[in-house]
């Protein structure tokens, strides 16, 4: 018995010393291209809801322009990012580059493994849409990460508000 039980807590030990609480960021951020799904404001889904100028986040001055970035929005190369980078202990720093809506970016970014900390410094800052405006202000202005393989959240400050760019793969 004392055998069994030695063996089953040698056999645990390995899994318990192998626990790592850090995310792999190169497997999160690099080798893919990343597409803006939505933004997302507290609880709520800017670019999913229907347009309601009582609860609009200021991004757009009516539905018509609302809708205009939902199209931009689903054309293939808008919105992506795409990051490259080396890790050197737990932080992950690089070149980005993507698309808003009308203007393409180069620039910096870097995450950290354990804290999730996260900064870009695209080149640009501006576009011709709302919505690629909120996109190039959203990356400016990141605070954090999460996320896995197939699913990225920059979590960004916006005056008072703490917002949320979504991405998925792009396939």
């Amino acid at each position: 018995m004392k055998n069994r039980c030695l063996f089953i807590l040698l056999c645990i030990l390995p899994m318990l010393c192998g626990c790592n609480e850090s995310d792999d960021v190169v497997r999160i951020f690099t080798g893919k291209t990343w597409k803006l799904t939505d933004v997302l404001d507290g609880g709520t889904y800017i670019v999913r809801n229907p347009y309601d100028a009582s609860s609009n986040p200021g991004y757009w001055s009516s539905n018509e322009a609302k809708e205009a970035s939902i199209k931009l929005l689903e054309a293939e190369n808008n919105f992506t990012i795409t990051f490259t980078g080396v890790l050197t202990n737990k932080t992950i720093s690089g070149g980005i580059s993507g698309r808003a809506a009308s203007t393409s970016f180069t620039g910096s970014w870097s995450a950290d493994a354990e804290s999730r900390f996260f900064t870009a410094k695209p080149s640009s800052t501006s576009d011709n849409d709302a919505l690629g405006k909120a996109f190039l202000n959203g990356l400016n202005n990141a605070t954090s990460y999460e996320g896995d393989e197939n699913n990225l959240y920059i979590y960004f400050k916006e005056g008072d508000k703490k917002r949320c760019l979504l991405f998925h793969v792009q396939e």
